[in-house]
């Protein structure tokens, strides 16, 4: 044991450093709760940055691995030491964490945080609700019944009477399953700063304005236009389900009236007919289109004698189709959408135009989760303009609601991590949320502040997730963990999806698991988020690969899936791996040893 006489000193002089290191900044660090994790935590990351090569290379070939051991990491190398009879000088302030309680710290926090733990799975499982769910509460019963234990609530989308509904739904079934034993938590995200497509627009024709219909071929969705023969209202006044803009000219100064109907030679040569609900403003109307049409400038419209030519034409479509080299215009105010000049690409408005106040020429845009990349190309004064450079080879769809990614533009430096949608939802979320989720925190300030306004709520002890998403969480992880240790109740949430665009795909692995060890070392439960088991979710058949990230995931304290048509079953097999996966090793590594 004691053939390498120097590394004893060495290591001995490595501890106390890290000693010394670690008083300093305890006195800095005050903790209300939990200050044994803090200088847990503290001591782990000295032994990251400063621990020699050398002594950990020996440490290794004794069969000394600190990794894996960080929840109770002093402990580990206090008895080192005492292998080699130096003394560790047990005067040390610090609180030294045993593996046993290290253990029973992040269990004990886990259940604070997340609910219990099934008897037969420490870790749970979260499902992201889909507002459509409101009418299918048996969906929701199997989920219960398949394994769910959090029923996650995303308030970036819907509203609140569809979030009390779900709520409402969930709390109901669990009432009627309480006999079973199961239990359900309700965690609830706040919207946070992220950019979002709010208006599209589409002015190059010929366009396809697309009305849904029955099984039996009848309009089952008619579209809402408008008609102006004047100055188009501004966008923000007119009602979210108009579809399509016109401007009309008339031949003569005769207008038209509500219950008229007006006829039309789509481009393909169909007779297609446009109805007049209702004026809103002088010279402008309400209208209904009842069959799909295709339409250009240029296009004649009748009513009885009287023909109408139609000057512009703006499609306002929930979706819009991208390829490589379509070029995008982005407006910071919507009423740019009628009076800008181009009329080829994809206009659109976003949810927060603060955040492109530090775009530069040559910075990229994300959307659809890095499934469609974009690159500014010019930044103008109330405008961005951006060209599609890749799109997977296909044509794409890009959508309402859709988020957009602006990795090299320091949105944070512009945009407050509480938006005034947070704050407005924030009454409604302290009242019904078990956990609050803080999306794209950037600094320790952001949940001190969050924990704040919950507690002016009186809901300081809700339990809040850091959601950490964006490179500046990362530049600020090990801040935040410590600012967290300070709540009765706080959890961390590894957003993959986010994340991989804020920092490249490339380095997504490696940082995944340094946050997996840093809140090992602080006793902090996890969330391991975004694309688990997705295409099981989606297809009912899982890929190779994702059952392999659930085996990594069950390194955390929860696993979370996303929605899709088969999301019970990936419910089911995602319980059945998470309860069954150590027996399922020792089954086969039986097989694999046997010489018979």
């Amino acid at each position: 044991m004691h053939d390498k006489p120097d590394f004893g000193k060495q290591l001995a002089a490595f501890y106390r450093a890290m000693a010394e290191w670690v008083e300093q900044k305890r006195s800095h660090m005050p903790q209300v709760f939990h200050e044994e994790s803090r200088d847990q935590l503290l001591a782990y990351i000295y032994a990251r940055e400063h621990m020699p090569a050398d002594v950990r290379e020996t440490l290794a070939e004794y069969g000394w691995r600190l990794e894996g051991q960080e929840g109770h990491f002093l402990d580990v190398l206090e008895r080192i030491l005492a292998c080699w009879h130096l003394p560790t000088q047990s005067g040390q302030a610090w609180q030294k964490v045993t593996k046993t309680r290290a253990h029973e710290l992040i269990r004990q926090r886990a259940a604070a945080v997340l609910g219990s733990s099934s008897s037969d799975r420490p870790t749970r499982i979260m499902v992201t609700m889909d507002a459509a769910w409101v009418d299918e509460p048996g969906l929701i019963e199997r989920l219960l019944l398949c394994g769910m234990d959090i029923a996650r609530i995303n308030c970036a989308y819907s509203s609140p009477d569809t979030w009390e509904a779900l709520i409402a739904i969930i709390r109901q079934t669990e009432r009627m399953l309480a006999p079973q034993g199961r239990r359900c938590r309700i965690y609830m995200d706040l919207p946070g700063p992220k950019v979002r497509i709010d208006r599209l627009a589409v002015q190059d024709g010929p366009m396809k304005l697309t009305v849904k219909e029955n099984q039996y071929g009848e309009s089952a969705e008619p579209l809402t236009g408008l008609l102006s023969f004047s100055a188009v209202p501004s966008l923000s006044s007119l009602p979210r389900e108009v579809s399509f803009v016109w401007k009309l000219t008339a031949d003569d100064e005769e207008a038209v009236a509500e219950g008229d109907e007006l006829l039309f030679t789509d481009v393909r040569g169909k007779k297609r007919s446009l109805q007049v609900m209702r004026s809103i403003a002088p010279s402008c109307f309400v209208v209904r289109l009842f069959q799909t049409a295709y339409v250009q400038s240029g296009m004649k419209l009748r009513r009885g004698s009287t023909s109408f030519t139609l000057s512009s034409a703006l499609c306002l479509p929930k979706r819009a189709l991208v390829t490589a080299g379509t070029p995008l215009h982005i407006y910071f105010h919507e009423a740019a959408l009628f009076s800008s000049s181009s009329d080829h690409g994809v206009k659109l408005t976003t949810t927060l135009p603060k955040a492109w106040r530090n775009v530069r020429t040559g910075d990229r845009l994300y959307f659809n989760d890095g499934r469609i990349t974009a690159r500014v190309v010019k930044v103008g004064e109330g405008h961005v303009e951006a060209k599609v450079i890749a799109d997977g080879g296909k044509r794409k769809a890009i959508k309402q609601g859709t988020g957009i990614h602006l990795p090299d533009s320091f949105c944070h430096l512009a945009v407050p991590p509480l938006t005034d949608r947070d704050l407005e939802w924030l009454p409604f979320i302290a009242k019904w949320a078990d956990i609050v989720g803080l999306s794209f925190v950037q600094a320790p300030h952001d949940v001190r502040k969050l924990h704040g306004l919950l507690a002016e709520q009186g809901a300081g002890s809700l339990p809040v997730i850091a959601k950490i998403e964006t490179r500046a969480a990362l530049h600020q992880f090990v801040r935040i963990l410590l600012e967290g240790l300070k709540l009765p109740a706080f959890g961390v949430m590894i957003a993959r999806g986010d994340l991989a665009l804020e920092i490249g795909f490339e380095h997504l692995a490696a940082m995944q698991c340094e946050m997996l060890s840093l809140c090992r070392a602080a006793h902090i439960p996890v969330i391991w988020a975004t694309q688990v088991l997705e295409q099981m979710a989606k297809k009912g058949v899982p890929s190779r690969p994702e059952l392999s990230d659930v085996f990594l995931g069950k390194q955390a304290q929860c696993i979370m899936l996303n929605k899709g048509a088969h999301i019970a079953e990936a419910v089911r097999l995602l319980a059945f791996l998470l309860a069954n996966e150590d027996s399922h090793i020792g089954h086969w590594t039986d097989r694999l040893s046997s010489l018979e």
